[in-house]
């Protein structure tokens, strides 16, 4: 039995995806989504990849380091809830649809359906919550109504660009990291 929290291939999942979303944070790397100034932040793709490769506890990693950027803007909190649970939820995934016949597209199907829990249930709330609470001292439901409609589109982004990488992804590869 492994006594320790991570292996060495999870500490690398976390490192690169983790540093990856802060480059792309420090580098102000974001995409226009046609709606005014709205633009969607792609560190959210190496959260959510980062955390279903290498577990919960890279995904806590990956979050801390993608939120530490413009903390507490982009608040650390949510990031590491948020990567914390789509770890569990991947390792989840794929072991329920390891034995299944049509397993990557079952798997695919299932984390395009549940990306919306990801954002509107873990990030989006929290991250809110905090910045609503701690930092603009506002009431959170109407900044929450604000920000969704953004989140909403980037969660569109993550979801096409994460689908994408699992379709073209082998199979042998799509498995979270030991």
């Amino acid at each position: 039995m492994n006594r320790h929290p991570l292996s060495t291939h999870q500490i690398g999942v976390a490192l690169a995806f983790g540093c990856t979303a802060a480059a792309i944070s420090l580098l102000n790397i974001a995409f226009p989504v046609g709606l005014g100034d709205i633009q969607m932040d792609p560190g959210e793709i190496f959260v959510s990849l980062g955390a279903a490769f290498g577990g919960p506890i890279a995904g806590m990693i990956v979050g801390f380091l993608n939120g530490i950027v413009y903390a507490p803007d982009r608040n650390v909190p949510s990031h590491m809830l948020a990567g914390f649970v789509w770890g569990i939820w991947y390792a989840y995934l794929w072991r329920f649809t390891v034995s299944c016949k049509n397993r990557k597209w079952i798997r695919i199907a299932l984390w395009t359906i549940t990306m919306p829990v990801y954002y509107f249930v873990l990030l989006v709330p929290f991250f809110t919550w905090i910045y609503a609470t701690f930092t603009l001292h506002v009431p959170f439901v109407p900044l929450f109504m604000t920000v969704a409609p953004a989140a909403a589109l980037e969660m569109i982004g993550t979801i096409i660009v994460t689908d994408i990488v699992w379709t073209i992804l082998p199979e042998r590869f799509a498995a979270p990291v030991k």
